[in-house]
This record gives C-alpha cells, sequence and structure tokens, in this order.
C-alpha cells in the first residue's frame, strides 16, 4: 500500500471504536465465568489485568473457551440492548464533525444485530446520527455476525466509492480481517476497546495498518496520507 493516498470514505464499526464498551463488557464476561462455574466471580480489577496482559479467555483451559466465546457474545448483545444511552469514547465528536466537514463518506458498520433505525435513534441521542451517511447493522444474533466483510463491501457499494478508496476503522483484528476481505484501502485499529495497543500491532494474522490510542488521531493520519497538512484555523 502506498503510504501517500487519499481516501473518499471513512468507516467505522461502533462497539470499542467509538462507543465505551468496558462497562457492558465486564458484565458480560463475568456473567460467562459465573455460568462456567469460574471461582471466585471476576473483579474488574482481574478483568482489566487480563485485558493488559493480552488474555482474552482470563486463563480458562481451551477446552471451555469455544462456550464461553458464545456464552459471553450472548451476554454482550443483552447487555448492549438494554443500553439505552450511548457513551461516547474521548475525540469521537469532534472527529466526526471534521470529517464531514471536509467531505468523507461515513458510515457505521456494526455487528449489532436488529433494526439499523433503533441504533440511529441511540446515536442520535448523544448527536452522532448526523455524522453518518449510513448505519449498518447485522441479521440474526449468531456467532456468523462477526464477520462484516459483505457489510463492508455494501457499504462501499452504497457509497458508490471504490473499495481501495475506503479506510475502516476498528478496535479487534476481526475488523482488520474484514477490511481486508472487502479489499479496503486501509484499515486502521483504535486500542479504546478489548484489544491491547500490542496485540493489535503485532497479530501475527491480521495486523492493521495503521495502529492508533485514540481517535484523536485519525484527523493527523489522513492528512499524512494525503501528503499535505489541511490544518485550518476554523476547524
Amino acid at each position: 500500500m502506498s503510504l501517500q493516498r487519499e481516501f473518499k470514505a471513512v468507516f467505522f464499526d461502533l462497539d470499542g471504536t467509538l462507543i465505551d464498551i468496558h462497562g457492558p463488557l465486564y458484565t458480560a464476561v463475568r456473567s460467562a465465568l459465573g455460568d462456567l462455574g469460574h471461582a471466585p466471580p471476576l473483579t474488574r480489577e482481574h478483568y482489566h489485568q487480563a485485558l493488559e496482559r493480552d488474555d482474552p479467555y482470563l486463563g480458562l483451559p481451551e477446552a471451555k473457551r469455544d462456550e464461553y466465546t458464545k456464552l459471553a457474545f450472548a451476554y454482550f448483545l443483552a447487555e448492549i440492548d438494554r443500553t439505552e444511552r450511548l457513551e461516547l469514547l474521548p475525540h469521537v465528536q469532534e472527529t466526526l464533525a471534521e470529517l464531514k466537514r471536509r467531505g468523507y463518506a461515513t458510515a457505521i458498520i456494526t455487528s449489532r444485530p436488529g433494526d439499523s433505525q433503533r441504533l440511529v435513534q441511540k446515536l442520535a441521542m448523544v448527536g452522532l446520527a448526523s455524522y453518518f451517511d449510513q448505519v449498518i447493522t447485522q441479521s440474526g444474533a449468531t456467532m456468523r455476525i462477526l464477520d462484516k466483510t459483505q457489510s463492508l463491501k455494501q457499504a462501499a457499494m452504497r457509497a458508490a466509492i471504490l473499495p481501495q478508496a475506503c479506510m475502516y476503522v476498528g478496535d479487534e483484528p476481526r475488523d482488520v480481517m474484514a477490511a481486508m476481505n472487502a479489499g479496503y484501502g486501509a484499515s486502521v485499529a483504535v486500542a479504546t476497546g478489548p484489544a491491547s495497543h500490542r496485540m493489535l500491532s503485532s497479530h501475527p494474522q491480521y495486523r492493521a495498518d495503521f495502529v492508533m490510542r485514540s481517535m484523536g488521531e485519525l484527523i493527523g493520519l489522513l492528512e499524512r496520507l494525503k501528503g499535505r497538512d489541511e490544518t485550518s484555523e476554523d476547524g
């Protein structure tokens, strides 16, 4: 990939990328471990320590990991569905406003199942809905919805933009996988979800083209890729 290039669309994952999910994720993980007979009950401190160690299975033996993943996923979906008010991550609102000001096509492509209109209403409550041309959710609630490749292809097609001119920003290796499989020009990972900066930078299979610590770095990254500084006084 040439380092100096211009993108026309910047599409986003939602949970862990634009929205803080550590509260619902902790609750889901704790419930799943409880169902599997894990003792003592998980504390927030141990949850964060496991994330720092890049241990998403929190020490579970391999035989239980598949069942744990399905349980945690189901609990997480129930938890985020219950949460009416989304909690924005730092620098999200101003970054999205700047992208729209500069004329980028934008979209949310999320693994959340269900009616996209309901999600648009939640986004409107926190002032984000107007920043997106498209909001794409998944149909069904099985583990298959974790692969967003088809949704990424669909978003590019709807925007009438070649996939190579699209960038996808997510917070997990599976977001990078979807961007690669959809033929996107770049995958960007932000270390604000369950995956650490170290894991995102060194994943053996799905390593992002660029890894950020926060959404506050995105505009600068786009400027570097374009090869010129577009910083303006009115931004």
